[in-house]
């Protein structure tokens, strides 16, 4: 464990564990990723990766970066990334940045594996809901975002609107699917092609581009 990360660069809970002797945070996750099957479900999905440090501690660092709710990659990896793995940066920047990495079915997989483990099919009500809300997104060279109005802050932002289908019982809200939609108001494209138009990210950037919600 790394007593010498920096608490004031992570939210306080998070800093609190970090540096509580009795907790060890990397175990606490590891012990979700082993239960809920992450390693197979990541096989499952497709995902791999020919050399340099495995996928699926890839995306254990890449996913405990977000649930530990770290402002970016840069800060994480400054502050807090030595404490679980001897990889860089770097290392997260380009499996987010890969074209044939099919997040959705994992997102898909991922839920159906906490709907059973979770014995969510027992529970006496259940209902389908949908979440819309807008990702904000800022900075000058930021890529795939639109114009859109905000009603929490009454104002128009820059980012993209994100749909959610999630299931709703009495012990939990799961996220199911989710969809992105960047409009045609002041929208900002790519920087640069996809190197390949089929992949699995062209795809989902041309459905959020083309067929998103009417203007």
């Amino acid at each position: 464990m790394n007593n010498g990360t920096n608490k004031s660069a992570l939210p306080s809970l998070i800093s609190e564990v970090l540096t509580d002797q009795h907790h060890c945070i990397d175990n606490v996750f590891a012990s979700t990723w082993k239960t809920l099957r992450f390693s197979k479900l990541l096989r499952a999905a497709g995902f791999s990766k020919r050399s340099g440090l495995q996928i699926t501690q890839t995306v254990f660092v890449l996913l405990l970066w977000k649930w530990l709710a770290v402002s970016s990659i840069a800060m994480f990896s400054r502050k807090a990334m030595g404490t679980f793995c001897d990889a860089k940066k770097d290392v997260m920047y380009e499996l987010l940045k890969r074209e044939d990495i099919n997040w959705r079915e994992f997102n898909l997989l991922t839920a159906k594996e906490v709907y059973q483990a979770n014995r969510l099919h027992d529970s006496r009500i259940k209902a389908f809901v949908l979440d819309d809300s807008i990702k904000c997104r800022r900075g000058k060279k930021m890529e795939g975002v639109s114009s859109h109005f905000d009603h929490v802050t009454n104002r128009h932002v820059m980012g993209q609107q994100v749909l959610t289908l999630g299931l709703v019982t009495e012990e939990a809200f799961l996220p199911v699917d989710s969809q992105v939609s960047v409009s045609q108001t002041n929208a900002k494209g790519l920087n640069r092609p996809f190197k390949d138009g089929r992949s699995v990210v062209a795809k989902r950037y041309q459905e959020a581009t083309e067929q998103g919600k009417p203007e």
